[in-house]
């Protein structure tokens, strides 16, 4: 890896260090993610919302995959996903990047 990519690493692993220790990171993205396919007004995402969603990002998605993800983000078994159900996934998944970053850099 060149001086440059590592540079380029560091400051990105800095970066995420910030944004994690920031308890609002992520809010205002994710309430417009949720508004953009909440249909009934309510700040949360039912089942068939989340398939809209994820069909969006992913095309299609089989019942299986959107009940098995659906279960792992509710953690409340509301029936629906809530801000700061997905909150806690998408900053799961930045730690889970973070360490994969400082582990391939020797950090």
């Amino acid at each position: 890896m060149s001086e440059i990519e590592t540079a380029d690493t560091a400051l990105m692993i800095q970066v995420l260090e910030r944004l994690l220790k920031d308890e609002n990171f992520l809010d205002d993205e994710i309430r417009k993610e949720i508004n953009q396919y909440d249909n009934d007004g309510n700040l949360k995402i039912d089942r068939s919302e989340f398939r809209a969603m994820l069909t969006s990002y992913l095309g299609s998605i089989s019942e299986d995959e959107l009940a098995e993800l659906f279960e792992d983000i509710d953690k409340d078994q509301s029936g629906y996903i809530e801000v700061n159900e997905l909150k806690k996934v998408l900053r799961n998944q930045i730690n889970i990047e973070l360490s994969r970053l400082k582990k391939e850099n020797g950090m």
